[in-house]
């Protein structure tokens, strides 16, 4: 099993967390770093250095792409050199929920992580939606909601 660690700004890091926990029941093995205005990024990176350090197999959801916590976590994972450490940045709650289920069904491995990375990012930008006011939209919309989680 990999490791899964949420990284970004403010409370967005234990908010995901808290999120896949309502939603899947369980947030055991998913650890989380915020970086607040009460850490400086040096604390914050000796805290995920030492994550990085003590793990082989390592999933990394960051918040935003090039944000501070991104460029952190990516320098880390560089230089550590590590084959199985990932960082996937700009990530929705879906892709989150969906890798973090497949990890805790024991279907992610060194051999098929980036294949399971591709179709979760996949399957995660077609769920991204827009909703303009035409009445076909509508119509159709109200299928998807009624379906609900």
């Amino acid at each position: 099993m990999f490791k899964v660690c949420i990284v970004g700004h403010g409370n967005y890091p234990s908010g995901v967390c808290s999120a896949l926990k309502l939603l899947s029941g369980n947030d055991e093995g998913i650890h989380y770093f915020d970086l607040d205005h009460q850490l400086t990024h040096e604390e914050y990176e000796k805290q995920l250095t030492l994550f990085l350090e003590e793990n082989d197999k390592v999933l990394i959801f960051a918040d935003m792409t090039g944000g501070a916590p991104h460029q952190i976590a990516t320098r880390l994972i560089v230089s550590l050199e590590k084959t199985s450490q990932y960082i996937v940045s700009s990530v929705s709650l879906n892709l989150i929920l969906d890798m973090t289920m497949k990890n805790s069904m024991q279907l992610l491995d060194v051999d098929n992580i980036e294949l399971e990375l591709a179709k979760s990012i996949e399957e995660s930008k077609e769920m991204v939606m827009v909703m303009p006011e035409s009445s076909e939209t509508i119509e159709n919309t109200e299928e998807i909601v009624d379906e609900g989680i």
